[in-house]
C-alpha cells in the first residue's frame, strides 16, 4: 500500500498573513461562513505572550438578519475554537462580547489542552486571555473600516 495525501493545503490561519492573498481569504471567509458575499473586513494574527494564538476574524458585509432582535438571546456560531488544528467547538457565547457577536473568524491555540471537556475548556484561565486580545483586534478591524463601508454594514 502507498499512502497517498489527499489535501497537502495547510489551513489558512496557519500560514503567515503575507503569504496569503485577499482572493484566498474572501475564499475561505465564503466556505467558512457559507455567505455569498465578501466580508467587509478581516484580521489575521498571531499573538505571543501569555498564550500563543493565532487568529482570522471577519466583519460580514451586512448584519446577519435579527441581529438586533434577538440580541443576547440565541448564540450564534460566532467563531470556532480550535487547539493545535483540531476543531474542538463553535459554541463559545463569552468568546466575544454579546455586542461583536457579528463577527466571524477562527482561534487555534497551541497552549490549550486538548484533553479536556468542552466545559472545562470555558473555564480555562489562557481563554480570558483570548478574549481580551481578541475584543481589541476586532476593534481594531472595525476602525480600518471607512464611513461608508460601516454604514452599509449597519
Amino acid at each position: 500500500w502507498d499512502w497517498e495525501i489527499i489535501n497537502a493545503n495547510k489551513p489558512i490561519w496557519t500560514r503567515a498573513a503575507k503569504e496569503v492573498e485577499k482572493e484566498e481569504y474572501q475564499k475561505f471567509y465564503k466556505a467558512f461562513t457559507k455567505d455569498d458575499k465578501d466580508p467587509l473586513g478581516h484580521i489575521h494574527f498571531t499573538a505571543e505572550g501569555e498564550v500563543t494564538f493565532r487568529s482570522i476574524l471577519f466583519i460580514p458585509s451586512k448584519a446577519p438578519s435579527g441581529f438586533f432582535n434577538n440580541y443576547g438571546k440565541e448564540s450564534q456560531e460566532s467563531l470556532k475554537m480550535y487547539v493545535r488544528r483540531v476543531f474542538i467547538t463553535d459554541e463559545f457565547e463569552d468568546m466575544l462580547p454579546k455586542y461583536l457577536q457579528f463577527i466571524r473568524g477562527v482561534v487555534d491555540s497551541d497552549d490549550l489542552p486538548l484533553n479536556v471537556s468542552r466545559e472545562t475548556l470555558q473555564q480555562h484561565k489562557l481563554l480570558k486571555v483570548i478574549k481580551k486580545k481578541l475584543v481589541r483586534k476586532a476593534l481594531e478591524m472595525i476602525k480600518k473600516l471607512d464611513d461608508e463601508e460601516f454604514s452599509k454594514f449597519w
